[in-house]
């Protein structure tokens, strides 16, 4: 064994120094992983243990296939978001010997090269690892409650406060505190390949970071309606605010400083008597407490800069049957709607009712998780814009798409003219 006070001579101490500078940006320096020019996995056995490490083993068949499924949606995402049909038809695609591999560790061997020879197929292998490595963020995130539960537990905390007056109006809260909405929105998913293109320009590149997968947007008639949606809001539950999350708070609508000053004024007028009623109601719906249009937020830069609005995100605490007993769930469906003979319906009853008794079943029977959404509100005049104007979600995604292709094929796109 080598004494370890031994001194080194210059070539171990020159070895010994050598840092991996572009992997050292990535865990300690901020840079995105997906940002790296190249891969320092040179061998079959280094890339054999830089894909262990990282999570899938491909000396076991069901995990190497299931690699190379990430691997062909990676190519065909990029085939179909992130070039044109012509691009593709004169050539600009992977080469051949990337288009019918089967083995993902020639990948990331291929990603690594140095030859000045086989620099595009290089560049194509490091742009395809950069979206393999984006959908297995998705693929790995384990949220223990359904899409479809969230949904239909965040979404039915707004639906109970809405209602139609006799005019057939839309409003939201309840007799005492309401306000009138011109239109309501529910997002309720988001496609994969909507969650592919934006984590392909976030800087993390993390699926646990996407909070919009579910959302409802609010569009009020006037200014100060914003922020009478926004007391419905707080007031009725619809988001509980220790659960909101405050980094991702967003207002460049209102001027909430100047709002205030201007509402508690006339608050304390209409008090007085110094107001009547209907110059109060009057009065308010003049308010110009709107902030001026600002330059895009580096938070999101592919927003235009005449979207305007309040956004906020919040997080509600779902509850749902645990996967394992989804079958107890079934058998009670069943029991309930299936025509069984009625011998059959007392058994199965029977059994539902003992399996829900056993003392270690009842207590892992049902799973809960936060789960993240977030809520939109604009006046009616924002809305128009998002509508029609430059802050239409078209151009919104032009601009996602943008950025996403430069970031994946720079390189692939500079050696291909």
């Amino acid at each position: 064994m080598r004494n370890p006070e031994a001194v080194m001579d210059k070539a171990q101490l020159a070895d010994l120094w050598k840092m991996p500078w572009p992997v050292l940006d990535v865990l300690i320096g901020g840079q995105s992983s997906i940002d790296l020019t190249e891969l320092r996995v040179t061998t079959w056995d280094e890339a054999t243990a830089f894909l262990q490490a990282y999570g899938y083993d491909p000396e076991v068949a069901a995990e190497r296939r299931h690699i190379h499924g990430i691997m062909i949606e990676a190519v065909s995402f990029i085939e179909r978001q992130l070039l044109t049909p012509r691009e593709w038809e004169r050539g600009i695609r992977p080469p051949d010997e990337i288009l019918t591999c089967v083995d993902p560790r020639h990948l990331v061997v291929w990603a690594s090269g140095e030859s000045p020879t086989d620099r595009l197929k290089r560049a194509w292998a490091c742009a395809i690892l950069r979206v393999m490595h984006t959908i297995a963020h998705i693929e790995g995130v384990n949220r223990t409650v359904d899409l479809v539960s969230a949904r239909e537990q965040i979404f039915s905390r707004f639906q109970r406060h809405l209602f139609r007056d006799d005019a057939r109006r839309l409003w939201l809260g309840d007799a005492q505190t309401k306000v009138e909405l011109v239109h309501m929105e529910w997002k309720e998913h988001k496609s994969r390949n909507s969650i592919i293109l934006k984590l392909l320009h976030k800087r993390d590149n993390v699926a646990e970071t996407i909070y919009d997968f579910l959302g409802v947007r609010m569009v009020a008639r006037r200014l100060c309606d914003v922020m009478m949606v926004a007391k419905c809001v707080r007031q009725f539950n619809m988001v509980v605010y220790p659960n909101a999350y405050p980094s991702r708070a967003r207002n460049n609508l209102v001027d909430l400083k100047r709002f205030r000053s201007q509402i508690e004024t006339l608050r304390e007028m209409l008090i007085s008597g110094a107001l009547s009623a209907a110059e109060f109601e009057s009065m308010v719906g003049r308010l110009t407490a709107a902030l001026p249009v600002e330059p895009v937020s580096p938070v999101n830069p592919h927003s235009a800069q005449t979207y305007r609005s309040i956004q906020l995100t919040g997080r509600q605490l779902i509850k749902v049957r645990a996967w394992r007993y989804e079958w107890l769930e079934k058998l009670r469906r069943a029991i309930d709607k299936e025509k069984l003979p009625p011998e059959t319906r007392r058994v199965l009853g029977d059994l539902e009712y003992l399996v829900e008794g056993w003392h270690s079943v009842k207590e892992t029977l049902d799973e809960a998780a936060f789960f993240p959404f977030e809520v939109q509100i604009l006046d009616e005049e924002g809305w128009a814009q998002a509508q029609s104007g430059e802050a239409n979600h078209d151009k919104y995604k032009l601009s996602q798409n943008r950025a996403a292709r430069k970031r994946v094929l720079q390189k692939v796109l500079e050696l291909s003219r």
